[in-house]
């Protein structure tokens, strides 16, 4: 094997690498944990219905209109950072989020954190592949994976894909979907906080999970060094033939 071999399979893998974690990377949901904060939000101690334009990433079927509350308003705290939403805004509500970049094959994962306000709420996580048009509600639909989760107000809850069944991308766009089901309160505009909705490579979101492992930066350049040596080896062993 010559040198020029040797560099081009490094290469060849490392490009390969950074192919897919950047598919990946564009997979993950964006404002996850509504962090992404603007003029809009309310402060801290405080709550506000906040247009969706003015909330990164997310869309809802409530009027254009998601519920934000500020970590410590009525003593709820965030379950991360300094503020999450309540899914009963002005009725049971669906909030959202449709990815796309995410190449066939991937087995991915998902976490977020959900606590009731009143009793115990319900809500549902589905994750639809949008099929080859890519548009939700239409028959080439498929979903990857849907199930109820419950929480009281004695804690945030935090859900994993960890012992689900895997879920597998078919390379079209997906939509997440984070619907209200009930609440304990019985009003359905009071209920189902949500709040650090990850999604991504499953090995990265829920790491005891079988996945498909995807090398990160350091090991890209990790294997970059190795093949440099390698690459150096060769060269003095033929100077010194």
């Amino acid at each position: 094997m010559n040198i020029k071999t040797i560099v081009a399979g490094v290469v060849g893998a490392a490009v390969v690498g950074v192919g897919i974690a950047d598919s990946a990377q564009a997979a993950g949901l964006v404002n996850y944990n509504f962090e992404d904060a603007t003029g809009a939000f309310p402060g801290l101690n405080q709550f506000r219905f906040v247009n969706k334009a003015d909330v990164s990433g997310w869309q809802t079927t409530d009027n254009n209109v998601i519920e934000i509350w500020g970590d410590g308003f009525h003593g709820v705290a965030a379950g991360e950072g300094n503020y999450f939403a309540e899914l009963n805004a002005h009725k049971a509500d669906t909030l959202f989020q449709e990815v796309s970049n995410i190449e066939a094959g991937q087995k991915m994962g998902f976490s977020f954190m959900h606590r009731a306000r009143s009793g115990t709420d319900v809500m549902n996580l589905e994750i639809t592949d949008l099929g080859l048009d890519n548009v939700f509600g239409t028959a080439d639909d498929t979903v990857l994976f849907t199930k109820d989760y419950s929480a009281t107000t004695a804690q945030w809850e935090l859900n994993t894909s960890e012992n689900e069944a895997a879920i597998t991308t078919l390379g079209n766009n997906m939509r997440f979907a984070y619907s209200a089901v009930s609440t304990g309160s019985g009003n359905n505009s009071v209920g189902n906080f949500l709040d650090a909705a990850q999604f991504g490579l499953a090995s990265e979101v829920t790491p005891g999970a079988e996945s498909q492992d995807v090398p990160e930066p350091a090991s890209i350049l990790a294997l970059l060094a190795v093949g440099g040596v390698a690459a150096g080896g060769a060269l003095r062993k033929k100077q010194a033939a």
